[in-house]
């Protein structure tokens, strides 16, 4: 059974369309409206890493593109990748993967780094959730 889709994001959501060509300047523009809206040091640093890796990840095996949303709440950032790959592998991320196998560490650093991490997937595509800075 799918998960429901996640929730709205908050006013004054910044919310960017990205494919290769793009990465650079979405995860700019994101770190920057993190940063004007408060978020500072290591959770400034956390949202940039997280941001890079959920955008690569979408553009490598999301389909080639995704919509990254940045906003606050709660006096938390949040960051949100959408793409329309699908996640199948449930506990991805929470695991650790094998010295010998390559790549597949992205979502376990996003887990160790953010407050917490959301993942909804389904038919029409996966929505990963993250919260820092709390």
């Amino acid at each position: 059974m799918p998960l429901p889709a996640a929730p709205a994001p908050g006013p004054g959501a910044l919310r960017v369309a990205f494919d290769e060509d793009r990465l650079p300047d979405a995860r700019h523009l994101a770190t920057d409206h993190a940063s004007g809206l408060g978020l500072t040091g290591e959770a400034l640093e956390n949202l940039a890493l997280v941001t890079a890796e959920l955008t690569t990840n979408s553009v490598l095996h999301g389909g080639g593109s995704g919509t990254l949303t940045v906003w606050a709440e709660d006096g938390r950032a949040l960051c949100e990748v959408r793409d329309r790959g699908r996640l199948t592998d449930p506990p991805a991320g929470r695991r650790s993967v094998g010295r010998d196998r390559r790549g597949g560490r992205g979502l376990l650093l996003v887990n160790l780094v953010s407050d917490l991490v959301r993942v909804h997937t389904g038919p029409d595509g996966t929505t990963i959730r993250c919260h820092l800075g709390g």
